[in-house]
């Protein structure tokens, strides 16, 4: 009973990142980002949860949208030379959290399994195999969650639909 109070009370103080963590994805449940009356998520440009500091970032490259890039991303302040690399054209993204862990007092690593779903100019069709997760790794900064740097399986992310790997 004892051991079981003392670990209840170690979870119970373990910090804000493990508290904040999302739950990871059923494997055939999808999340959409799009146009911003359009998209799943209720927290697209905000981080006060690791998971808002990643829908964020994916949606600034699925809107092109060089402000929520600089809300979230450490490297933000080149944001509008790394998009100008990348198609103009907005696109539609559906992603799934293939897993979530605390790293370390203050640093998360959430996992994305996402794919391509078309351009904005149409309706979604996401009928893609996603692409293995790409594993984004996040620190939590004066109360604000932050994308330090991400990195995907190498070729699996082809131009214009995800970033190319990011390494600090």
């Amino acid at each position: 009973m004892r051991f079981a109070t003392a670990v209840l009370l170690s979870l119970a103080f373990a910090g804000p990142a493990f508290a904040q963590l999302p739950a990871v994805d059923p494997v055939n449940q999808y999340r959409l980002i799009g146009p911003a009356d359009r998209s799943d998520s209720r927290c697209i440009g905000q981080s006060d949860t690791p998971l808002c500091a990643v829908e964020t970032l994916l949606a600034c490259f699925a809107r092109r949208d060089v402000d929520l890039c600089r809300a979230v991303w450490a490297g933000g302040e080149s944001v509008s030379g790394f998009l100008a690399r990348l198609q103009t054209s907005r696109y539609w993204w559906s992603y799934r959290i293939a897993a979530a862990e605390q790293s370390a007092t203050g640093e998360a690593l959430i996992a994305v399994a996402g794919r391509m779903c078309g351009l904005q100019s149409a309706e979604p069709d996401c009928f893609t195999t996603p692409a293995p997760p790409t594993q984004y790794r996040l620190r939590q900064i004066d109360g604000r969650w932050q994308v330090m740097d991400w990195q995907s399986p190498s070729g699996q992310h082809p131009a214009g639909q995800h970033p190319q790997p990011v390494m600090r």
